[in-house]
């Protein structure tokens, strides 16, 4: 924090993921008005996130070819103007499960493609100095945007209407754009290993990255694909099963966002962990078994806990592996080593939302979160035993 420019990004960070997680309870409560279904509520997730399998990969590469913060500003402005029509399209009664479907497919496209660029911008902005730290407390900045913003926005959708979570989503990316505008260009390289990729001495690096960024990547993907889309079911739980209104499944939310802020805290206080490829396997577990709980309980109290539970060890898994990756790469593949693990990590988002959403609409959406949470623990045992250079690489 004593970087004026991490501060000053961390600060218009907030911002923007709590409007982010507003316009996420706006849109998931519209599918649920519009249609009542537990398959539309995971299509159309599927639909804003389907990008992140499609371009996250590139956006690593225009990370590595254009000036980031040039990039940031420009994606962030695409996404001003994008929810700012939403929002006129929901106030005035003629947003449909198409339309919507298509402007989050959009929206998803500009995310997909600025994500990696972020991180790697990130990496600039701290000079590479503390590292797991600033990825640690840029997680804490995504955790209490998590437990605030789905607050904010069931009160405001309750009191307002859905449109204002838009409206709110737009206004909120403005600081980061003016900071993107105002913030020089960085220039400095970070990684000793400045070498060319052709030459004997990067060998064993891009070696590293082919051996063991990529089995660790299909772990994350696993992670994401099982575990993640309980957030996109969360609203036909608190609704159907739970039977909570808006701001019930804006608390219950939250309640998440909570245990994302409490385990981002601790990893900032414990500072680096130097055996990630363990750590990493055996949260994914605990969080698949915190799943299953999850399913089977029918009081709030217990549910808002092992949501608690689950959002921590979210938080754990998202900063552990991003300080992973940034650590096996060097910095003229810094953005290319986030797009993997941006392809990894927000890739199998749109296919277990998919998949779960169309695996709910046959066996019940509580058969569904246990059948992938299982799967995810499977995974993590599977990477454990055959993949040992991945496991103890960092």
């Amino acid at each position: 924090m004593r970087t004026r420019r991490f501060a000053s990004y961390l600060a218009a960070a907030a911002c923007a993921d709590t409007g982010f997680w507003i316009s996420t309870v706006a849109s998931g409560w519209l599918v649920l008005t519009l249609t009542n279904s537990p398959f539309w509520l995971g299509t159309i997730a599927a639909s804003g996130q389907l990008p992140y399998l499609l371009f996250s990969f590139y956006g690593g590469t225009l990370a590595d070819r254009f000036d980031r913060r040039t990039l940031v500003a420009g994606g962030n402005a695409l996404l001003v103007a994008i929810a700012l029509a939403l929002a006129a399209l929901i106030a005035s009664g003629h947003v449909t499960l198409a339309t919507l479907a298509t402007l989050s497919f959009a929206i998803g496209t500009i995310i997909a493609l600025e994500h990696p660029v972020d991180r790697a911008w990130l990496y600039d902005l701290v000079r590479g100095e503390e590292l797991g730290r600033a990825i640690a407390l840029s997680s804490l900045e995504w955790s209490v945007a998590r437990t605030i913003g789905p607050a904010f926005g069931g009160i405001a959708i309750a009191t307002v209407g859905v449109a204002i979570g838009f409206g709110v989503f737009a206004l909120s990316l403005v600081p980061m754009i003016a900071l993107a505008l105002v913030l020089g260009r960085q220039s400095v390289r970070h990684d000793d290993a400045r070498t060319d990729p052709m030459t004997p001495q990067a060998a064993p690096r891009i070696s590293k990255l082919e051996a063991v960024v990529v089995p660790f990547s299909l772990l994350i993907a696993a992670f994401t694909i099982g575990i993640t889309p309980y957030i996109t079911l969360l609203p036909d739980i608190a609704k159907n099963i739970l039977h909570l209104d808006v701001r019930g499944y804006g608390i219950l939310s939250a309640c998440g966002g909570g245990g994302a802020i409490v385990g981002a805290l601790a990893l900032a206080k414990i500072g680096e962990i130097k055996t990630k490829g363990r750590v990493i396997p055996i949260a994914m577990f605990a969080s698949a078994v915190a799943l299953v709980a999850f399913t089977f309980v029918r009081d709030v109290t217990v549910a808002g806990m092992l949501l608690f539970a689950i959002g921590a060890i979210d938080t754990l898994m998202y900063a552990l592996a991003n300080t992973y990756v940034q650590e096996c790469a060097g910095d003229d593949e810094r953005g290319r080593a986030n797009g993997l693990f941006s392809l990894a990590f927000l890739g199998g988002i749109p296919i277990g939302n998919f998949a779960i959403g169309s695996l709910a609409s046959a066996i019940g959406t509580e058969g569904a979160l246990v059948a992938a949470a299982l799967a995810a623990g499977c995974v993590c045992v599977v990477f454990w035993f055959a993949a040992p250079r991945a496991r103890d690489a960092a």
